[in-house]
């Protein structure tokens, strides 16, 4: 038996699977490409082999920017959710290789441990504004530790999302929003009337 000849069909063949997962999820053709090596007319072939039309795929540059993450309060709280994912699965970047090339971390190996972690994240929340790609894009920044990382709430322990810049400290959408209903109880309102008033007079 060729084990190598057998160990390179069952590449092809995963790289195959993965493909029709990333053209499924819209993944834009230049990070297909990077993990399953397969070249842009190739991709052009298996897209109209599998009937998926051109116009799912996004167009221009995968998003890279950390901020997109951490300033909605919206894009925060579901960045945090995926990030849990992404422990529960297992899907993790070494941070030795956070700062290697961004073509050198697209491999098949990570396209196959998101794919199904992104799923999951997607069939518990349908409406999420994240994508594949910005999921990748999480993965890396989050490995690099620099301007987002990962802690826990200082006041439920929730998984959350922080800001390495910012002065706050780590707490979850939920208790800073009862932080804020709170505060606003406290205040007194400027309708109240102060009751001595009227003897000062």
């Amino acid at each position: 038996m060729d084990i190598s000849a057998s160990d390179g069909a069952l590449r092809h063949v995963r790289r195959h699977r993965l493909a029709w997962r990333l053209l499924v999820h819209q993944v834009r053709a230049g990070m297909i490409s990077a993990m399953t090596s397969f070249s842009c007319h190739q991709l052009s072939t298996l897209r109209r082999r599998w009937d998926i039309a051109a116009n799912r795929h996004l167009r221009g540059r995968s998003p890279i920017s950390p901020n997109r993450y951490i300033h909605p309060r919206r894009a925060r709280s579901e960045s945090a959710v995926l990030a849990a994912f992404c422990r529960i699965y297992g899907v993790a970047l070494p941070g030795h290789l956070a700062h290697a090339p961004r073509n050198r971390l697209l491999t098949l190996e990570l396209g196959e441990r998101l794919c199904p972690t992104y799923e999951a994240f997607r069939a518990c929340f349908p409406q999420s504004t994240l994508d594949f790609e910005k999921a990748v894009t999480l993965i890396v920044e989050i490995a690099k530790n620099d301007q987002i990382g990962l802690e826990r709430c200082e006041s439920c322990g929730a998984t959350v999302l922080i800001d390495r810049l910012a002065p706050r400290g780590p707490i979850c959408e939920y208790c800073e929003q009862e932080r804020r209903h709170k505060r606003a109880l406290s205040r007194p309102s400027p309708r109240t009337k102060d009751p001595g008033a009227a003897a000062r007079r």
